[in-house]
This record gives C-alpha cells, structure tokens and sequence, in this order.
C-alpha cells in the first residue's frame, strides 16, 4: 500500500511539473526563455507588444524543422517508390531517361540529366490519379517504410519540443500553418493525424489539381506541373495563402531565411527561430546551406538559434 501511495505521489509530482512546464523538452536558458516571454508580450492585452488574435501567425517549416530529414526526404522516397508501381504498371516507360535514373537511384545520371527537369518528370508520372488515391498511397507507405537509422516510422520523428512549441503557440490563439517545400499532398495526408495541423494549414509545392467529370462521375485528380514552395517563394506563397505576415517563423536551411526574415522585418514583436542540427549522437549533425540563416541570427535581436545538443532535453519521443 506505501508503495502505491508513493507511486501515486511520483506521479502527481510528474504532472505538476509538467503542468507547470510549457516545454518539457526544452532545457532552461536564453532560447526557452525568449519564447515563454515572447508569448506573454504579445498575448498580453495590457502589454505594450500585444498582438490581436487574428494577427497571430506562426509558420514553421517541417522537414529538419519539425521532424527528421536525414539521410532522405521521405517525401521524395515515397514518391519514387509509388513511380515504381506506375512502372510496374506500365503507366510509366521505365526505360527512358529521367525514369530509368530513378528506378536505379542514380543520383549521377538524375544531376546530369538536370534535377530541376528529372523531379518535374517523377511529378508527371502521377498526372491524372485522384487526389485521394494520392494522399491513401502516402499513408500506406508511412505505415510500412522504417528510417534506416532508427527503425521506426518516419512518423515517429516529429519533434517534441517543436510539437510542444506548435501547442504552446494554439494556446496563445496563434494559428500555425506548416510551411515546406515538400509535396503539398504527401505531407496533408498525415499531419493533422500526427500534429493536430489541418490540411487547410499546409503550404508545400503544390500540384495543381484538375476537375474530372467522366459521364456524370466527379473527381478531383493531379496535374502534371509542380509549383515549387521554397526560398523567396516561401513568403510569396504565405501572403497569397494567408494574407498576413507571420510574427512567428522557424526554419532550419537558408530554404527557410526568407520567411523567417521577413517574419521579424515589420513593426512590433516577433520572433524567429533556426534548429540548427549539431547533435549527431542522437540525431545528425550538419550545417550544409544554413549560412544565410546563421547570419540572420545574428544580425537580428528577434531571431534565435536552437541547438538541439543544448536547448533540447530530448529530440525523440524514444529518447
């Protein structure tokens, strides 16, 4: 009986702290701090940095920033192996250039052959299947593949620090969109079940859909031309989809510094955080295409660096 009232004890302690605790994941010091007193300034109706609701804008990138990127981008695995099946198929000629470079993972030939052109054509592959049939693809294969590292879904590496943050900013009435250059449809079709993130608050590069009416029967099916989600079109895209301009940003590549600029350039409180990768004891450790980020950072008093070997207590759930 001790036992268990000790246990019970433990537990209670736990959930206090952790009550107490906005962002467990986070270690105490300079970046934790700027984002707890970040959210009070602006959520602080008396305060002189307050934010309307509806002024409360947060993107925040998701491959490297929310989950895991290395050693691939599992949108890009997945869309190849679903190009595998249309080859299977004969939807696809596998024997012609870029299809046979990636059917072979020919990385080489695919930069000869000019990736920008090879990655439009592993798009084409998929013009005319139902948006639907798509994003079903999609979770089936997150259900199936296992990162080469770790062994789990990919799924599993989400953050928790950075779902902790996304929480903490909707219980300030921040509404969070994911902004990535990801393929648009592969990432909705997960991470409202994984994030809580509605698919409507999902910018990537996008594959405009086509209307199909077939004798009476409607479908909503991909195009055949990717619009691209990155760099300078990463704020371009936020103002045509949003109309506002982000107080909050995070990113972890200069693929993010535009947004995140941009996000603390205009007038009153903002904040701007890069995750910057530089633990490769528990995840990888990496600083290709992160200068532009790094000098924002320091350039500007609103924008933060995160490292993830000293402000994360933990960067996976199995930590």
């Amino acid at each position: 009986m001790r036992t268990l009232v000790a246990v019970f004890s433990i537990l209670v302690l736990c959930a206090v702290a952790s009550a107490a605790d906005p962002l467990p994941s986070w270690r105490e010091g300079e970046v934790k701090s700027a984002i707890i007193d970040f959210l009070a300034a602006v959520s602080d109706p008396d305060g002189e940095d307050f934010v309307p609701v509806a002024e409360r804008v947060a993107v925040i990138d998701n491959d490297g920033t929310a989950w895991c990127e290395r050693p691939n981008y599992a949108s890009t695995e997945f869309q190849v192996q679903l190009m595998r099946s249309q080859a299977a198929s004969g939807k696809v000629d596998a024997d012609t250039m870029p299809y046979r470079a990636w059917l072979a993972d020919d990385k080489d030939s695919l930069r000869k052959f000019g990736w920008g052109e090879a990655y439009q054509a592993l798009i084409r592959s998929f013009a005319g299947m139902p948006v639907t049939a798509f994003r079903d693809s999609a979770r089936a294969f997150l259900a199936r593949a296992r990162h080469e590292r770790f062994g789990v879904p990919y799924t599993d590496l989400y953050y928790p620090a950075m779902l902790e943050l996304m929480r903490l900013l909707e219980a300030h009435d921040f509404q969070v969109w994911v902004v990535t250059g990801a393929e648009q449809d592969f990432v909705r079709a997960y991470l409202e079940a994984v994030t809580g993130i509605p698919p409507e608050r999902v910018i990537g590069s996008w594959t405009p859909p086509v209307f199909s009416d077939e004798g009476g029967k409607v479908s909503m099916v991909r195009g055949d031309v990717q619009v691209y989600n990155g760099h300078g079109h990463k704020p371009a895209n936020i103002e045509l989809r949003i109309g506002r301009r982000p107080i909050f940003a995070a990113g972890n590549s200069n693929n993010d510094e535009p947004m995140c600029r941009w996000s603390v350039s205009g007038p009153g409180r903002s904040l701007a955080l890069w995750i910057h990768h530089d633990d490769a004891e528990r995840e990888y450790d990496y600083d290709r295409g992160t200068d532009r980020l790094a000098d924002l950072v320091d350039r500007s008093p609103l924008a933060y660096e995160v490292s993830m070997a000293r402000d994360w207590a933990r960067v996976f759930e199995l930590d």
